[in-house]
């Protein structure tokens, strides 16, 4: 991994970790990455044999050719990359590893580029490990879109499985929080000892209108 902008994305999803399982999606901060956000992406297994793009930067929309989103990144590469790149993903996911990918570029007119790729597991809300962020470089000699991904290598890194859960989550690329009936409701307090008990205030007898004649 030569390029800045995938070490800088590398370097903030591993200082999140601090030691254990992927980060959560909500831990990842746009602020942290300005250089990166135009060529970032994040996954999203939906099902074991459906991943779809959660999130793409404009300059991956502008690659391809179209907006992205809802997707399925396979159609990106070469016909015969893309069992490869899917297990690859299977491998990130289940695995839990670090994905780290040397790719040739094919553009409209034939023209070829080399451009580089990482993949990084997240952790949904729920803590299930099945959301991928990752970021491509752009062809240093520009391209005519629609371009189409070529696998040349795959470097495969596993993570240590040392976890720490007393994690704060951080607002970032967070995902909607599912409603439960219990939400908003106000917390118990727990009360050491005895209570002072208040005295009940006197009732005051009400007051009726004499009436003189």
């Amino acid at each position: 991994m030569t390029d800045t902008t995938l070490k800088t994305l590398y370097e903030h999803w591993n200082s999140l970790r601090e030691g254990r399982l992927p980060p959560f999606r909500s831990e990842i901060s746009p602020r942290a990455l300005p250089e990166q956000l135009d060529t970032l992406f994040i996954l999203e297994m939906l099902n074991p044999k459906d991943v779809r793009i959660r999130i793409a930067g404009i300059k991956i929309c502008e690659m391809i050719g179209m907006e992205v989103r809802g997707q399925s990144p396979m159609s990106f590469f070469e016909e015969n990359a893309r069992g490869r790149f899917a297990s690859v993903i299977t491998d990130v996911l289940n695995g839990a590893a670090i994905a780290r990918l040397s790719l040739k570029t094919e553009d409209k007119l034939g023209n070829i580029g080399n451009v580089e790729m990482i993949l990084l597991p997240l952790r949904s809300d729920f803590g299930d490990v099945s959301r991928i962020i990752g970021c491509v470089t752009v062809p240093k000699d520009g391209f005519t879109a629609p371009i189409r991904y070529h696998i040349d290598s795959v470097k495969l890194e596993p993570l240590s499985r040392n976890r720490n859960d007393g994690v704060v989550q951080h607002a970032g690329f967070a995902e909607e929080r599912a409603g439960f009936i219990m939400d908003d409701a106000p917390a118990f307090r727990t009360i050491s000892g005895n209570a002072d008990i208040r005295q009940k205030r006197p009732v005051q007898k009400q007051n009726f209108l004499k009436v003189v004649s």
